[in-house]
């Protein structure tokens, strides 16, 4: 197993971090954005100039962000590569769950995978000479580990910062006091919604992962978007926990790992306990992986360190440019998703991924109302 360094780039002895009501925290982004984001349709794959394709990076939102927190990494890494991030359900311009729909079924990875796969499906294969490059962060890095489990052929490499991956703090024994801190979290945000206090939710969550005083220092416009997320959120939560496939999805990459497949797991240094217990998990997983820690990060740094976050993910996928895949396990294609128009209301069941879902794996467990009832 590989220890992870404790690096200290040299960007921290410059540059204070961003503070945060500055335009890299949970700041309101503007109205237009430079380019499309949603995966849904909106941002065809087109051929680069020369008729040529830029590998694809394909790149996950953290809870209560949206795909544009990807903006200034898609800054660094074009043209060399393309770069469509995807607004996960009830987030930007992405589908509904929540939004209008309150008694909507619980929402599960593969919901959010869902959404990936027509992308995936698009680009092709790593046979055909296609494949992704795959980013995320926090929870979206959790739905990051999902897609690479479900379509690894589909895969070029993993890029995971401090992935909440909270099934495999529950499934061991002795990660249970961070397990708890964890559900401590969401019964905290669950009660605070069943009274109706959303900004309640959301200050409790916000403060949580940044840190107490973060909420209070966040602009109002920016308080009122995390709060009107803080529904979809507690479904965050909820499929996080009862994702019980996930020791195994984790073992399938390690697999795939060993065999060639390059995943980077990045941490802060100063994040909170449950990232670090999940950080230190997946080094006993994931042996095979690249993992560091980058000194005096939090959790929330791909958005308040974003230069030095990025500087690292454009680093690692610079430097398998020109790697060869070498992996030979089966797997079945990704079969494109239904997207819905934004804040409609997903109309397939059980579940939107169905169309997706890999049979190696178990399908979701049956719906439950109440989230912390975990098994």
């Amino acid at each position: 197993m590989r220890n992870p360094p404790a690096l200290a780039p040299a960007a921290l002895a410059t540059a204070a971090p961003v503070p945060w009501p500055g335009t890299s925290g949970w700041s309101v982004p503007p109205a237009t954005p430079a380019r499309p984001w949603s995966a849904c349709g909106e941002a065809a794959i087109a051929p680069a100039a020369g008729g040529a394709r830029a590998p694809l990076v394909v790149a996950l939102h953290a809870s209560a962000s949206s795909a544009r927190q990807w903006r200034a990494l898609a800054t660094a890494l074009e043209p060399a590569h393309r770069v469509l991030a995807v607004d996960l359900h009830d987030h930007g311009v992405g589908p509904a769950w929540t939004l209008g729909a309150r008694h909507a079924l619980p929402l599960t990875l593969e919901d959010e995978a869902a959404l990936v796969a027509p992308l995936l499906a698009e680009a092709g294969s790593m046979a055909q000479g296609g494949g992704a490059h795959v980013v995320g962060h926090s929870y979206g890095g959790a739905v990051a580990l999902k897609v690479a489990s479900l379509y690894p052929r589909h895969v070029r490499s993993l890029v995971l910062y401090e992935p909440v991956a909270f099934r495999l703090l529950l499934d061991d024994p002795a990660s249970h006091a961070e397990a708890d801190e964890g559900l401590a979290v969401t019964a905290a945000v669950q009660t605070l919604l069943e009274r109706g206090d959303e900004a309640g939710a959301a200050r409790h969550f916000v403060d949580y992962w940044s840190g107490h005083g973060t909420w209070q220092a966040t602009p109002e416009p920016a308080r009122a978007a995390i709060a009107m997320r803080m529904p979809v959120v507690l479904q965050h939560f909820g499929a996080l926990f009862n994702e019980r496939a996930q020791v195994a999805a984790v073992g399938r990459l390690a697999e795939l790992a060993k065999a060639g497949l390059p995943v980077l797991v990045l941490s802060g240094g100063a994040t909170v306990a449950t990232t670090r217990r999940i950080a230190r998990r997946l080094r006993e997983l994931l042996p095979a992986a690249t993992h560091e820690t980058l000194a005096g990060l939090g959790h929330m740094a791909p958005l308040t360190h974003t230069d030095v976050v990025n500087a690292r993910i454009a680093a690692f996928l610079e430097s398998r440019a020109s790697g060869r895949d070498s992996r030979r396990a089966p797997q079945a294609a990704p079969r494109a998703a239904t997207c819905h128009a934004p804040n409609a209301v997903p109309s397939t069941a059980p579940h939107a991924a169905a169309a997706a879902r890999h049979t190696e794996f178990p399908p979701p467990e049956p719906p439950r109302r109440d989230l912390l009832s975990i098994d």
